[in-house]
């Protein structure tokens, strides 16, 4: 090797080493920097206990992106998301109508090949199915995975699922927290039908707007039924129940979905839950925009504006 040519392979493994060094660097601080969503909650004095555990979501722990998109596509099927419901009650066997309820068989055996693929389910020969995630015991996770997934893929907001937080009063779970346009978002997420849905759930959703104070939260019950038979009266008697000096009213937007002074809304699935989000917001920023002609409340000591 000339002195010319070795001095030029010195230079380069100095290059290398400097390079491996910045990228090193660099991974420790994305690492290290906090979420946007962990940040706003800390500024509020709401540090985050814990989020997005996966352990409970239908997701492989080494599911790689493609797989993660794919199943991404299929949940924003209502009959994909009401047959994984059924899958999870029915983790085996061979009898696909009983994951038929909602959808053909013809449908049932595209969506088993589907997750077969995706290491979700393993299929035989003989057409019999088996869930390998033999540990998941509710589609709740699951579906806040799928909410979560909507607003980074969609709204391209940051956010988090499954989020515990320190220090608040009533305690809970938040399923779904987002920043959209510099507003704080909460979503409580059911992945049960109306008749699920009980009063003390929707009373804890309450408390919860109390400790955390979004600029916008959403009751969403993942269904293609009516809200105005069963979600609304259960908001309507809870705001009874509540101490306030002001009446809170329970006003319809649009089709099925329903406000609370244009920053609480309830929502349910018909049209999709993308569709129903972006009329919230959209709702939202018009109304902000306008500067929001509702009398401001006058809560008592101790009392939130919720």
């Amino acid at each position: 090797m000339t002195p010319s040519l070795k001095k030029d392979v010195e230079s380069l493994k100095a290059d290398l080493f400097r390079l491996r060094e910045e990228v090193h660097e660099l991974r420790r601080l994305l690492t290290d920097r906090e979420h946007p969503v962990e940040a706003m909650l800390r500024q509020r004095g709401l540090p985050v206990h814990a989020h997005g555990d996966r352990s409970h979501v239908l997701l492989p722990q080494d599911m790689n992106n493609e797989h993660g998109t794919r199943l991404y596509r299929l949940m924003q099927r209502y009959s994909f998301r009401l047959f994984l419901r059924d899958l999870i009650q029915f983790q085996e066997g061979d009898d696909h109508a009983r994951l038929a309820r909602y959808c053909s068989l013809k449908t049932v055996r595209s969506y088993l090949k589907s997750l077969a693929d995706m290491g979700i389910v393993e299929t035989r020969e003989d057409r019999s199915y088996r869930l390998l995630l033999r540990h998941i015991s509710s589609f709740g996770p699951t579906l806040e995975w799928y909410v979560c997934e909507i607003f980074q893929r969609e709204f391209m907001s940051p956010a988090l699922f499954g989020v515990r937080l320190q220090k608040t009063l009533h305690g809970g779970d938040y399923d779904v927290i987002a920043l959209l346009g510099g507003h704080l978002v909460y979503l409580e997420v059911k992945s049960s039908p109306p008749r699920g849905v009980e009063l003390p759930a929707v009373s804890a959703f309450l408390n919860r707007l109390t400790d955390l104070q979004p600029h916008i939260a959403a009751f969403l019950v993942d269904t293609e039924l009516r809200m105005r038979d069963k979600i609304v009266p259960l908001f309507e008697e809870a705001f009874e129940q509540r101490e306030s000096r002001e009446e809170e009213h329970v006003e319809r937007l649009v089709d099925e979905i329903f406000h609370i002074r244009h920053r609480i809304y309830l929502i349910n699935s018909r049209k999709g839950i993308y569709s129903n989000l972006r009329r919230c917001f959209r709702d939202f920023f018009l109304w902000e925009k306008k500067g929001g002609t509702m009398p401001a409340r006058k809560p008592g000591p101790g009392r939130s504006k919720f």
